[in-house]
């Protein structure tokens, strides 16, 4: 009986799986289906397996007569150039806690980790007010430093940082390294994956986020696609589907794509970024 219950285990364990990935997949596959169909076939809530009278010409319109591409761009060089000032800026900070003796060692690590609880609604009322004192309001400054730095990448890559042997650090130190070549030459190579795994979070946070770029961005040329998309919305209150399903689409594939190739590098990430028990 009980070899019986053994066998039946890894069974039931992948009907769970299966069912739970079936689950989550539904609602892509339903925006997916729904932005071949026309606005009509979509509120119907008539469900089909295949897309009803499926036509390319939702892509095409919103190509052709919305100011898509023009959110696409922003998105794209929004996400990259926080990436890349918040990788230089967490690298060096997470650095310094993990390698460095300094005085108020302890205050600036629980700084980053108080910085962590604070809810961003919390700040972004101040921080608004600066960008409109600073007249930072629908530019990219606005849009990226606010949202450059980051106090979980910094603690994430402090710990992996921690888990490098510090003898490693040494034996570069004595054959003339800095502590510049040594981050350089030692510290990044051995993390790489932590440090791919936080350029990734801080490109899904950036690219998806709604509140920030709504309140910075007012005119249509500055929206990024969240804010682009939300404001497909007419003023009865209800959503030409019709486009908010294929711009749905083509905001979700480049995320998609870059957990496919990079998944693996996640994965390893996630695991080098582990704190000791």
């Amino acid at each position: 009986m009980n070899n019986k219950k053994l066998r039946l285990l890894p069974v039931v364990k992948f009907i769970i799986v299966l069912c739970t990935c079936l689950f989550s997949l539904l609602p892509f596959f339903i925006m997916f289906k729904g932005s071949f169909e026309s606005y009509n076939s979509i509120v119907s809530l008539q469900f089909h397996l295949l897309p009803k009278n499926a036509s390319m010409y939702n892509y095409f319109d919103l190509l052709a007569n919305y100011e898509f591409l023009r959110w696409f761009f922003n998105s794209v060089f929004v996400a990259i150039a926080a990436i890349a000032i918040n990788i230089v800026i967490d690298v060096l900070a997470a650095y310094t806690l993990a390698r460095m003796e300094y005085p108020g060692k302890k205050v600036t690590n629980a700084m980053v980790l108080f910085a962590q609880i604070i809810p961003v609604q919390a700040i972004v009322v101040p921080l608004y007010l600066m960008m409109v004192k600073w007249g930072w309001l629908d530019t990219y400054k606005g849009l990226i430093l606010p949202v450059a730095v980051s106090p979980f990448i910094i603690f994430f890559l402090k710990q992996s940082f921690m888990q490098i042997p510090r003898a490693l650090d040494e034996a570069a130190m004595i054959d003339g390294c800095g502590r510049f070549g040594v981050l350089t030459q030692i510290i990044l190579p051995n993390a790489k994956s932590a440090v791919g795994t936080g350029a990734i979070l801080k490109f899904m946070w950036v690219w998806g986020d709604y509140i920030w770029p709504s309140l910075v961005s007012k005119v249509s040329s500055m929206r990024t696609l969240p804010v682009g998309i939300a404001g497909f919305q007419n003023a009865s209150g209800t959503y030409p589907w019709n486009l908010v399903m294929p711009a749905a689409v083509l905001a979700a594939l480049p995320i998609i794509l870059l957990f496919i190739f990079l998944q693996k590098y996640f994965v390893a990430g996630l695991t080098e970024g582990a704190v000791k028990g």
